[in-house]
């Protein structure tokens, strides 16, 4: 009996004597290596046979676990539909928390290395001093008045004449997303999607029984023809899309799509929700949709946990004066109101100039990794759906015949995370076989011998 047939028969008897259970969260591949005393290689190939055998199940992003042997009970725990492929679109975002594998690149996240300067050591009296009033108290709905004071004056500043009373703070940008969903889809309703785009948007739409249609996603943005076509035929509520730096392609729109993406948007009576988590980021390229239309057909979002820590569940929503009302009410209903502590804290790191400090800091950073990336991938006649994106983010794209899945036990076996491109596809059945990377984890040698591997198995041509 070789290693891994002796692993199964382990296995098998554990399981079906029950004392590995139903449900039950088998070890991390790297840790039942070092259990079994065998390489990470044996210990996928031994998953595999027991999946292949109904002993196991696999949820993508989360690992393997125990299948029910009962078969007179359904696989999904009589989970209704809508909720089983809700949190089947989160798993990627379950395997980046668990934080199992050394070598990150399908991280959504930038590393601790680059946001350890940004933050405060040390909070001190005078920090609460700087601000007037309770600071143990809830606070205004809206959101802590200094934070949006600031952020107003930033799009003033952008050429945006946005009040104070359209500026709503949130739980991140996940949370603004969530608020618009509950306040303005219904179930059965239809609405537009970027894809590739957004997955945890995916999920909400998905949990929230709400139909998606997907819009193609090009260098320059969405493919306005397709959209055009979609806005006649399906006659969608709302269109989810990011104007730059878009996740996970890293492209953004041009003037002319931004311009013919509105004029759509108008004629067919679309809201548009603008999701920028990288709009205070200096030097990306692209056109914002708020900045053309000045908030009548946008509703903007955006975030600081992508740029400072994913600690930092701040974000917030601009729209007009009316939408910001109905959304701040709901916030109210919902959650009561955002951290305010937390928004005090950035708001003076804004004012002090210590965000901006660290944003610059970043922004060469990020210039930097990406061309040394693009050369590198050059070199190995490997390519990504937008060169010059910005942002944290690029999508590696394979030939038509790679395996998605099987790349991505590979690179588990060695020690890299890497996010599938299925998760960002409206439909995870059909699209070219394609990887998220975050250009803030991609200095590690290892992950470059692996893409080498890769690229010599494929028979790529530089």
């Amino acid at each position: 009996m070789n290693k891994v047939e002796r692993i199964v028969d382990d296995l098998s008897r554990e399981i079906l004597s029950g004392a590995l259970p139903p449900g039950r969260r088998l070890p991390s591949i790297r840790r039942a290596a070092e259990d079994f005393d065998v390489s990470k290689n044996t210990i996928v190939e031994a998953y595999d046979r027991l999946n292949a055998q109904g002993l196991l199940h696999a949820v993508h992003g989360s690992g393997f676990y125990v299948a029910d042997h009962d078969e007179d009970r359904e696989d999904t725990g009589h989970q209704p539909q809508h909720v089983v492929e809700a949190f089947d679109r989160v798993s990627l975002l379950s395997a980046q928390l668990s934080q199992d594998l050394p070598v990150r690149v399908g991280d959504g996240r930038p590393p601790y290395s680059w946001m350890q300067d940004a933050l405060p050591q040390k909070l001190t009296g005078n920090f609460l001093r700087r601000f007037e009033g309770d600071q143990t108290a809830y606070g205004n709905e809206f959101g802590n008045q200094q934070l949006r004071e600031v952020i107003a004056q930033k799009y003033r500043r952008d050429g945006m004449p946005v009040a104070t009373d359209q500026v709503v703070t949130t739980f991140g940008a996940n949370n603004a997303l969530d608020l618009i969903i509950r306040r303005y889809l219904e179930p059965g309703d239809t609405v537009l999607v970027d894809d590739p785009g957004y997955y945890p948007l995916f999920a909400k739409l998905k949990f929230s029984k709400i139909d998606m249609v997907g819009v193609p996603r090009t260098p320059n943005g969405p493919d306005v023809d397709c959209l055009r076509d979609l806005a006649k035929r399906v006659k969608p509520k709302l269109f989810f899309t990011q104007s730059r730096c878009q996740n996970p392609t890293g492209s953004s729109m041009n003037l002319p799509t931004a311009h013919e993406v509105l004029q759509i948007a108008v004629q067919f009576g679309i809201m548009i929700v603008d999701n920028e988590p990288f709009v205070d980021l200096p030097g990306q390229d692209g056109y914002r949709l708020a900045g053309l239309d000045q908030f009548k057909q946008v509703i903007a979002v955006s975030t600081y946990s992508k740029l400072l820590s994913a600690s930092f569940r701040v974000g917030y929503l601009i729209g007009p004066p009316q939408i910001a009302k109905d959304l701040a009410e709901l916030k109210l209903i919902t959650s009561v109101n955002s951290s305010r502590f937390s928004e005090m804290l950035i708001a003076d790191m804004i004012s002090n100039r210590r965000y901006q400090r660290h944003l610059r800091k970043m922004a060469t950073r990020l210039q930097q990794q990406r061309l040394e990336f693009n050369t590198r991938l050059a070199d190995l006649g490997l390519s990504v759906s937008d060169p010059n994106g910005g942002g944290y983010y690029a999508f590696l794209t394979l030939p038509a015949s790679a395996d998605e899945a099987q790349v991505a036990r590979q690179a588990i076996a060695k020690g890299i995370f890497m996010a599938p491109g299925k998760f960002f596809r409206v439909d995870e059945q059909v699209h070219t076989p394609a990887f998220r990377i975050n250009m803030t984890r991609v200095d590690n040698p290892r992950f470059y011998s692996f893409l080498a591997h890769l690229s010599a198995e494929m028979g790529a041509k530089p």
